[in-house]
């Protein structure tokens, strides 16, 4: 089956060009290498709560990032903006660092 390396589509044989990306069909897709991330860290947030809604930010702009707190520590399941211990730093992947510092500015800038 002929595939289109751009967008990765497979067709019935006997088609020789992809309609949507208008480039020659191949035989066989390349195998493409697994890139790792590489991890940096954003500007430390005051807390979880703000953490979790730039993480949620983040998220919806299609950037892969985690949650690392210094510690988690929740009185009855209530957490705090800014309780004592609860430093957080969003990670990232090295690539979308600078979008994502943008994101978490524009969000946080009065902190």
């Amino acid at each position: 089956m002929p595939y289109c390396p751009d967008c990765k589509a497979e067709y019935i044989e006997g088609i020789i060009e992809c309609p949507d990306c208008r480039v020659a069909l191949v035989e066989q897709l390349p195998i493409e290498e697994h890139k790792e991330f590489v991890w940096v860290g954003l500007h430390p947030l005051p807390g979880i709560v703000y953490a979790e809604m730039v993480k949620e930010a983040l998220e919806r702009a299609g950037i892969a990032c985690v949650i690392i707190s210094d510690t988690m520590i929740a009185a009855g399941f209530v957490r705090g903006a800014n309780s004592s211990g609860q430093e957080c730093q969003i990670y990232v992947d090295k690539k979308d660092k600078r979008r994502a510092e943008t994101i978490l500015h524009t969000m946080l800038d009065h902190i």
